[in-house]
């Protein structure tokens, strides 16, 4: 339970200090949301290697994957409602973004 905490903890302040850098270029962004059925990701420009993980507020990864494409979308229909961070990140990069599931 105390690493659940920890890693949501983290996660929480990796998403805030985001938000807060400023000269920070959005790599990413998502819609709709919140969404019932599918999560769409943008990407802002072609990067190589990108990793993608979505974590729900217990930190329990519940997607991992690879984006190839400027367009992606996963189906999140069979996720259960609530809070989500979206994390896109190579070797260079790091962005975390809140999704809301209906």
């Amino acid at each position: 339970m105390k690493t659940k905490l920890l890693l949501l903890l983290f996660f929480v302040s990796a998403f805030s200090f985001a938000q807060l850098a400023t000269d920070q270029k959005e790599e990413f962004t998502i819609s709709p949301n919140p969404s019932k059925n599918k999560l769409n990701i943008k990407l802002s420009s072609e990067k190589d290697d990108l990793k993608i993980e979505v974590f729900d507020v217990l930190g329990k990864r519940v997607y991992k994957g690879e984006i190839s494409k400027l367009e992606s979308s996963i189906n999140v229909a069979n996720w259960k409602s609530g809070v989500y961070l979206v994390r896109v990140f190579n070797d260079k990069t790091t962005q975390t973004k809140r999704f809301i599931k209906q």
